[in-house]
């Protein structure tokens, strides 16, 4: 089972396989680039959005290619800003292929990734989970589970000095989840004390200015500790991330 970190780094670490012209030995070879995903997508479905232009050029494709047909569903999970690690990986491969990158190199690939690929907090999260074997994988699955969907009083844990590696942060809106659009997180880990820099370290993709780059692991400090009771449905944490005080979260176990 991947920490949130280790599973984080899969997506800075995408292996894209491309053909390489060897003009010493006069031939072509296969060969392997390294690129990161680093921005954050929240699909748009609306005619003439960047998000649905993206989304478009990264799909598109020959119902004649065997290997596009056999891989399309995971590059659209993927140009939907849900994806696997290895969606994004299949993503970039067919823009080789299909001779969306020009002359493919490392910083080409990087190039076309930052201009039309990411991922959202909840395309994120599941992914984790789906690989830690606490959700089963179906791309209905992964496309369509918002981060509000997350929240359920029943499941919260209630006690901070009890919150573990792989919980779930869950957004409120005063003692409501938030939504359109919520946000979801996952803790790496917590330290029940006030710490130089932050106590709570957490994985995310997100949208936030003073994240960089948009899928990162960072230091959250706990400001204040609401009790569940009354209106208030679960523990509820006021944390201060990205150097920004003030967000209400719930602590979510799966």
């Amino acid at each position: 089972m991947p920490t949130p970190v280790a599973f984080m780094t899969q997506y800075r670490n995408l292996k894209v396989n491309a053909v390489i012209d060897d003009p010493v030995a006069q031939v072509c070879r296969v060969g392997t680039h390294v690129v990161q995903l680093r921005k954050y997508f929240m699909m748009d479905w609306d005619d003439g959005t960047e998000e649905r232009r993206d989304f478009n050029a990264v799909t598109r494709g020959s119902r004649s290619d065997t290997w596009f047909q056999a891989n399309k569903e995971r590059i659209k999970t993927a140009a939907m800003g849900k994806g696997a690690p290895q969606d994004y990986e299949l993503a970039l491969e067919w823009a080789v292929r299909s001779g969306k990158i020009r002359n493919p190199t490392q910083a080409s690939i990087q190039t076309y990734a930052d201009e039309h690929l990411g991922i959202d907090c909840s395309g994120f999260v599941t992914n984790y989970l789906v690989a830690c074997g606490k959700k089963a994988y179906s791309a209905t699955t992964l496309r369509n589970t918002g981060a509000a969907s997350y929240f359920n009083a029943a499941t919260a844990v209630n006690d901070p000095s009890q919150v573990r590696q792989g919980d779930l942060l869950v957004w409120m809106d005063g003692n409501s989840v938030k939504r359109s659009p919520g946000h979801i997180a996952v803790v790496e880990s917590y330290v029940a004390q006030s710490m130089v820099g932050g106590n709570m370290r957490v994985c995310e993709a997100t949208g936030a200015s003073g994240a960089n780059p948009k899928l990162l692991d960072s230091m959250y400090t706990v400001e204040r500790i609401i009790p569940k009771g009354g209106a208030v449905p679960a523990m509820i944490l006021v944390v201060k991330r990205h150097g920004v005080s003030g967000s209400r979260v719930t602590v979510m176990r799966v």
